[in-house]
């Protein structure tokens, strides 16, 4: 038992530490990572796109696609859990990355989607009004910053009253 003690801390059998893959942030940062043999990763890098030249638009429409199918997913089996993950996880991604698609009435659509699916408890019951909250996500997107923006707002100030009334407590 001393033996193995001593050999522990004299590092012969030593645990290697696990490798922790790196993770791949090229598409916020514009930057292809290329680990170089004996550096960690992040030393050598080559760009990939100017950030100014990243079409958000691209991801914007992907979330919002995300968004859409996995609602239509949800409709076709209100009972499976995976399809209300994946919704969930679609108004999660939408809210958080909404201040980066330009924010305003997309940041509080998918915000009063995400606070009226937490707190509705048949899925099938709020179809109507959650449906309402993804198209109008996307009929926000289509907008100019200026033209849609009061029709947007008061979209919201509906959607958002209705979704008041199903999260009050009774």
């Amino acid at each position: 038992m001393a033996n193995s003690l001593i050999s522990r801390l004299t590092g012969k059998f030593k645990k290697q530490p696990d490798t922790v893959p790196t993770p791949d942030l090229s598409r916020v940062t514009g930057v292809q990572v290329e680990p170089e043999a004996g550096f960690p990763a992040a030393v050598k890098t080559r760009p990939i796109a100017k950030p100014e030249t990243i079409d958000v638009s691209v991801w914007l429409n992907a979330d919002l696609d995300r968004l859409s199918s996995s609602w239509s997913e949800l409709l076709q089996s209100p009972d499976d859990s995976t399809a209300r993950s994946e919704f969930d996880l679609a108004i999660h991604n939408l809210y958080g990355a909404s201040g980066a698609y330009g924010g305003g009435a997309l940041t509080r659509l998918s915000g009063s989607l995400q606070s009226l699916v937490k707190h509705s408890e048949h899925i099938t019951e709020d179809a109507a009004l959650i449906n309402l909250h993804v198209q109008a996500c996307r009929a926000a997107s289509l907008g100019s910053e200026n033209t849609g923006e009061d029709i947007a707002n008061a979209v919201c100030d509906a959607l958002e009253q209705q979704v008041e009334k199903i999260g009050a407590p009774a």
